[in-house]
């Protein structure tokens, strides 16, 4: 693999927030016009897919599907990979013209077993014949009017594919893709907050809110942890239950959360109470805990080293930045609760400082943004963090359910 490439997975829900596949976005700073797929590296290729689309879901470790663009020149030559057929979408790219060599290399790739859609879709009668082989049409919401929209819809119906709507940008938006029949859905709504008017928050919400602002304290003591943990017996459980298991492979069983956190450490038992009082959420997808899972574990790994910040407060960042879009809160309302650091809120709040920049960046590999990353910060590091919290993410909800 290639040491300057960057790689980013999006993931992609059906009706029902479930992940069904992800899109791998990937640049590679010394071929752009590279692709995952060329002579010699399938099971390189089959490795990093095994890394970017493996998650644990529905109490099993599962590969999901993997959408990736194919270059218009792979797409019309007779290389076809040799990766499995069952976890590849292959993209066919907006602009690729439409003629007799085109349509020959889709034909080859259904015909090895792969499904084919089409990328940030605008509709012309010469797509036709693209049309009638592909299986999804991606329409890029960011591009068209609603209006437009709505006609895409109404000129795709006959042809049979499945609709899938990218880049929506809020929860409206999904409703509205929803109701015109779309089956498939792409963008980062997720996570921001659906905001109600009077919203109250639930018991297990407030204790959640309560142990946040409990540990966000460098000064915090045990007794005080348990104390807040005392009021969510579930919470309890769950921690000494993790406590307990091979995880740690403690020589005698801990009978009690102060203990646990004596022999662990306050930083360990305030890491492990962030992580499953944030899963504990009902009401949310999985994918939003993943994702803010990812943020934090790749905040605590960068802070220390490039931004010099304690790695557990960059953890805290991390996962203090996702509540918003967990509790369906104002971030302004939840730091008035929730005691960090002046440095870590304007950080969270406003993007500056040191916090600030390493929240910024972060969030830009997630979100395949290669522009707005900082030009300092060694692109192989990048690399390597984002893939060590995917699998790190992947182990530690196997755990937490």
């Amino acid at each position: 693999m290639a040491q300057d490439i960057l790689m980013a997975r999006q993931p992609i829900y059906d009706a029902n927030l479930n992940v069904v596949a992800y899109e791998l976005l990937y640049r590679d700073k010394d071929n752009p016009a590279d692709s995952l797929f060329t002579d010699g590296n399938a099971a390189t290729s089959q490795v990093l897919l095994n890394n970017y689309t493996s998650i644990y879901q529905s109490g099993e470790l599962k590969q999901l599907p993997a959408f990736i663009n194919l270059t218009k020149e792979l797409v019309k030559s007779d290389q076809i990979p040799g990766l499995s057929r069952r976890h590849i979408v292959i993209e066919i790219l907006e602009g690729m013209q439409v003629d007799d060599e085109l349509i020959a290399g889709v034909k080859r790739f259904i015909k090895a077993g792969y499904r084919i859609a089409l990328d940030d879709f605008i509709y012309s009668p010469e797509y036709d014949p693209i049309i009638h082989l592909a299986h999804i049409v991606k329409l890029d919401l960011l591009e068209m009017t609603d209006e437009e929209v709505r006609e895409h819809v109404r000129i795709l119906k006959p042809f049979k594919v499945t609709l899938l709507a990218e880049k929506i940008e809020t929860h409206a938006e999904f409703e509205l893709c929803k109701e015109l029949g779309f089956k498939l859905f792409q963008g980062y709504f997720l996570c921001r907050p659906q905001l109600v008017k009077g919203k109250r928050l639930n018991s297990s919400e407030v204790v959640m809110i309560e142990l946040m602002a409990v540990m966000a304290s460098p000064d915090v003591t045990p007794p005080e942890i348990e104390k807040v943990l005392k009021k969510d017996p579930q919470l309890t459980f769950k921690i000494l239950r993790i406590v307990n298991s091979s995880l740690f492979n403690l020589i005698r069983k801990i009978e009690s959360v102060e203990e646990a956190i004596v022999l662990l450490g306050v930083s360990e038992i305030k890491r492990w109470c962030a992580l499953i009082s944030f899963s504990g959420q009902s009401g949310k997808p999985d994918e939003l805990t993943r994702h803010t899972l990812i943020r934090a574990r790749m905040c605590e790994l960068l802070s220390e080293r490039s931004y010099g910040i304690p790695s557990s407060s960059g953890f805290m960042m991390g996962v203090v930045a996702g509540l918003d879009a967990l509790l369906d809160m104002e971030m302004e309302d939840i730091l008035d609760q929730v005691s960090l650091s002046e440095e870590i809120e304007r950080g969270i709040l406003f993007g500056e400082g040191q916090y600030g920049e390493l929240l910024s960046c972060v969030d830009s590999l997630i979100q395949a943004r290669w522009h707005t990353l900082p030009t300092t910060q060694p692109e192989q590091e990048l690399h390597q963090a984002y893939l060590d919290s995917l699998n790190w993410v992947t182990e530690i909800m196997e755990k937490m359910v």
